[in-house]
């Protein structure tokens, strides 16, 4: 079996870009690997010398798309999925397809099991039309759908439906992040996780000043506690973590959740401001066997269920549990949804992302810059430093003082008052 690469979106670093490709060459010699496809911008190869002709020497298939001038969210989700879209059209239906990006993601020897074998038949008792599992390097234990999104695997008929070209995830579900919503696309009818992102519910620890706090009140919540209980399911049926050849779980058996949500090691870690990162399937098999095979079954059936597709409709018993998990921890936006005859309604939420690129308003090119120039610092650090970079505790508390809209005003009008806060007050150093 030949599988096919899709790399996506920009060059950033050419000498990155080169050695990859070798990788990708060496393998395809080999017989791992048929097409090698590189989606891109109009443009962005012929702004690095040479480049196009390596890519060409390679027999590279070069698609390049118009960049589209709306952004949408802070990791440019339209762009991401403009160029995944017109690369996997490219790729012959039936295909294994890894897809990847120049930066934040690596080749290993242990991807060739997938690329030889594929990966096994997912458990759709969804019934959203996934055949395979979707193979992911990461993900996240307690935030739904939050899954690594630099270099993912899988069946090309199951990668399309990941595909969403609409402004839906910036209206409705405008707090998810873009990871959350590749992924979230091909399961989005489901009414628990619908009634779920309705509140547009950030990452656990940012809004409280104990992880643990907010932890024992979601387990002791029964809404919010199926919600991500549903979600151990859909990893463990739709989803594999990990490359390689499955292997045992690495740690001794639990007795409990809470004993898995404090798990430390190479199957789940405890990475950045203490989220639950799940680094291999192992963890995500002995987690299961947490759960009563009763209740296994309850959640099936309920995760199965379609949404009515009424917002302003959630029953009372969901609303009033997540309405008391958001005035408890502040810092959740409003419901972008109301209960049953709960009028006047107001729907508001968090502030949107929308920007349209021209060429005199470089505000958001700057702003983007920081951000992956800051990402790929905390990469660099994580790997090969050990050292991990936290919010700070003045961050902490203007995030809480200050309003979204009043943070995007000041980010955007005084770009270098941002640059110089984000570089010596945003962040320190975790013991």
């Amino acid at each position: 079996m030949a599988i096919s690469v899709l790399i996506c979106g920009l060059v950033r670093e050419q000498n990155r870009l080169t050695r990859k490709l070798t990788h990708y060459v060496n393998w395809r010699n080999s017989g791992y690997v048929d097409k090698i496809v590189y989606a891109t911008w109009i443009g962005e190869v012929d702004r690095y010398n040479g480049l196009r002709r390596s890519l060409e020497e390679a027999g590279v298939l070069i698609v390049e798309v118009e960049e589209p001038r709306l952004i949408l969210k802070g990791g440019h989700q339209l762009h991401q999925m403009l160029a995944y879209y017109y690369g996997l059209s490219v790729i012959d239906d039936g295909q294994f397809v890894l897809k990847t990006r120049v930066d934040l993601a690596d080749n290993t020897d242990d991807m060739i099991h997938e690329f030889v074998n594929g990966t096994t038949e997912a458990d759709d008792f969804m019934g959203v039309g996934i055949g395979n599992r979707i193979l992911i390097e990461n993900s996240q234990m307690l935030f739904p759908f939050l899954n690594g999104d630099a270099q993912f695997f899988g069946r090309k008929r199951d990668l399309q439906k990941m595909v969403n070209l609409s402004a839906e995830m910036e209206l409705v579900y405008n707090r998810l992040a873009v990871e959350q919503t590749f992924f979230f696309e091909p399961f989005k009818e489901s009414k628990v996780f619908q009634e779920h992102f309705y509140w547009n519910l950030p990452h656990i620890s940012e809004i409280a000043n104990e992880r643990s706090e907010q932890v024992l009140y979601i387990l002791n919540n029964k809404q919010i506690a199926r919600a991500i209980k549903g979600w151990w399911l859909v990893l463990d049926a739709y989803f594999k973590v990990g490359w390689g050849p499955e292997r045992d779980f690495s740690g001794s058996p639990f007795r409990s959740i809470e004993e898995a949500i404090e798990h430390n090691g190479s199957d789940k870690f405890l990475g950045t401001e203490k989220s639950d990162v799940i680094a291999h399937d192992s963890f995500v098999k002995e987690l299961i066997k947490v759960l009563p095979s009763d209740e296994i079954a309850a959640l099936k059936k309920d995760l199965a269920v379609s949404s009515s597709g009424r917002p302003l409709e959630v029953s009372s018993d969901v609303y009033d549990c997540y309405e008391e998990f958001r005035k408890k921890f502040s810092g959740l936006p409003e419901a972008k949804s109301s209960k049953v005859d709960n009028f006047p309604v107001s729907i508001s939420g968090a502030p949107q992302h929308f920007f349209v690129k021209d060429g005199i308003d470089s505000a958001t090119t700057r702003y983007h810059e920081q951000i992956t120039h800051l990402r790929r610092e905390n990469d660099y650090l994580k790997k090969q430093l050990n050292i991990t970079l936290t919010p700070s505790s003045l961050h902490r508390w203007i995030s809480r003082v200050l309003s979204p809209r009043l943070v995007l005003f000041l980010r955007y009008r005084f770009p270098r008052l941002t640059s110089f806060y984000v570089r010596y007050f945003m962040r320190k150093q975790a013991k």
